[in-house]
């Protein structure tokens, strides 16, 4: 059975970047897969802590409720992420995120955990789909030095609209994509 991690960055339980994260979860385990979810805006999660504990062992020296996490990721097939774009830049959630994710690349910052399938997904209020193209950039060069090869990258663009309503083109190319994962 193929297992996915799933990380949701947004403090919007239902907001944009989680209905799109769950059409992925929901199209990846059609096909059977395992998927555990991690919530970066839970109570219980903490920041790195800087120790660097991850430079000379496996692991994360930080006791919290991401701790599985380096276990699941050993064991994953691929990785699915989710980050709204708060003020120019992925929320503070997601930042945790990534500092969290040091571990998972040793000493000489060659991937401990290489070849899992990715996709990133992004959820902003800005219309142009590529006002935020450096920072979405630079989260995904993060999956890339992790050895995680990004097949997939949505951008929902356009949310503070009032208007704004996510298309089923892409809600279908969503769970095609968690598919295609397994």
């Amino acid at each position: 059975m193929s297992k996915i991690v799933a990380f949701m960055t947004s403090p919007r339980k239902n907001g944009y970047c989680s209905k799109v994260l769950n059409k992925v979860i929901e199209g990846a385990k059609s096909k059977g897969a395992e998927v555990v979810v991690y919530d970066l805006n839970e109570d219980g999660v903490k920041g790195c802590q800087g120790c660097n504990y991850c430079r000379k062992n496996e692991g994360c020296a930080t006791k919290d409720k991401l701790q599985p996490m380096y276990e699941d990721i050993k064991e994953a097939d691929a990785i699915v992420a989710a980050f709204p774009i708060y003020f120019y830049n992925i929320s503070g959630q997601g930042k945790i995120l990534i500092d969290r994710l040091y571990p998972v690349i040793d000493s000489s910052f060659a991937p401990r955990y290489p070849g899992k399938k990715a996709i990133t997904i992004y959820a902003q209020g800005a219309d142009n789909a590529d006002a935020f193209k450096a920072q979405i950039d630079a989260t995904n060069n993060f999956f890339k030095a992790f050895g995680w090869d990004v097949e997939k990258t949505f951008v929902v663009a356009g949310t503070s609209s009032p208007d704004f309503k996510l298309d089923d083109k892409l809600m279908e190319d969503a769970v095609e994509a968690g598919k295609a994962l397994v």
